[in-house]
């Protein structure tokens, strides 16, 4: 039923890749139970190399859902290597030298060993989400059941006999009891982090315009208004500026369309580069472009829009109204002003920056 569901998951969001590796760990895991617990014994006792690989490997894929998540890549060298060794050494013990207690043995360091690395890849990503913490307790969960259950099989070595008190003790209790456990939990957190992914996901897209990258209106507008609502008596300083793309229409009637998306592209990806990481900037129009920069003065935001504008190398030139605020001021006065210094750069001959500063009467309109 979690094959399916995962599996159904990744069908109809691709992107969601992590899913289909939760898939087939599920998968996995059920041909290990099926193998072991319901067809018939096979000779010499090999169902049971099969069946510990379906655990080892379903482990395997369960822990590389994570990782996948948070595109970490994956060793999937050492994952071979592992189940390589693994089945080597289960079949060594199972049919040159028998021996129950080192097969045991064998199979519990290996399923800790993916179990661990996942972990420590992990506890490495510094921004850590609530969904990524979900997962983090439930990896710690997988890793505590894993190494209680070689500890209770050799504090009962009554276990190692034969396979008929393996089958009714406590450790082989254990062992269902634990991977069920951990397969329940990790699809539960899983199908969370699933939820809060495609809520981001279409967060972004009410937010972002698709074809710039950038912020769209709505976008930009929630973000600059949040900047601006910062309450920090050094912040004083504000700037913010509407570029706008010279006679952009003449691109489309002269190149078609596809040459105008691609002048968009290249000046969202112009004004982020210049502008920096502290600016958030915004597609506002067809061709306006809005960047607000905070704790900017008006040097500082003055040279960042002269080198947009002197810098950007595409068919066409570049217009920018720059409003300069040194009092606290709301998003839609310094639009305002910033539309009426575009305006005077357009008329005073376009590819060029104009600059006025907001006031209190502004402020009030």
């Amino acid at each position: 039923m979690f094959f399916a569901a995962f599996y159904l998951l990744w069908r109809n969001q691709p992107k969601l890749n992590y899913s289909l590796s939760a898939a087939l760990g599920f998968l996995l895991s059920a041909a290990g139970f099926i193998v072991q617990d319901i067809l018939p014994a096979w000779p010499y006792e090999l169902h049971r190399i099969a069946s510990n690989f379906g655990f080892l490997a379903g482990v395997c894929a369960f822990m590389a859902a994570p990782l996948q998540r948070r595109h970490i890549p994956i060793p999937v060298r050492s994952i071979i290597l592992l189940i390589i060794a693994t089945m080597t050494a289960l079949f060594w013990f199972l049919t040159i030298q028998p021996n129950l207690a080192a097969r045991i043995a064998i199979m519990s360091v290996s399923l800790v060993v993916p179990v661990a690395v996942t972990l420590i890849l992990l506890l490495r990503v510094s921004d850590q989400r609530y969904s990524d913490r979900l997962i983090l307790g439930v990896v710690w969960f997988t890793l505590l059941l894993s190494m209680l259950r070689p500890v209770v099989a050799f504090l009962l070595p009554q276990s190692f006999g034969n396979y008929t008190a393996l089958e009714q003790s406590t450790y082989w209790g254990m062992v269902h009891f634990s991977y069920v456990m951990m397969s329940v939990t990790l699809a539960i957190v899983l199908f969370v982090a699933i939820a809060l992914d495609l809520i981001d996901e279409l967060h972004h897209q009410a937010t972002t315009d698709s074809l710039s990258g950038l912020l769209n209106r709505r976008g930009f507008e929630s973000a600059a208004n949040s900047a601006l609502t910062v309450s920090n008596p050094k912040r004083q300083f504000k700037a913010l500026m509407i570029a706008d793309l010279d006679h952009f229409k003449s691109i489309n009637d002269s190149f078609g369309h596809a040459a105008g998306d691609q002048v968009i592209k290249s000046i969202a990806r112009h004004i982020q580069v210049i502008a920096g990481d502290t600016a958030i900037c915004g597609r506002i129009g067809g061709e306006e472009f809005a960047i607000l920069l905070p704790d900017h003065d008006e040097t500082m935001a003055a040279d960042i829009a002269e080198s947009i504008r002197r810098d950007f190398d595409s068919l066409t030139t570049i217009s920018i109204g720059l409003v300069i605020s040194e009092q606290p001021a709301t998003l839609s006065s310094l639009l305002g002003v910033a539309d009426k210094a575009l305006y005077a750069a357009k008329k005073n001959g376009r590819n060029q920056v104009f600059i006025l500063h907001h006031s209190l009467e502004d402020q009030e309109a």
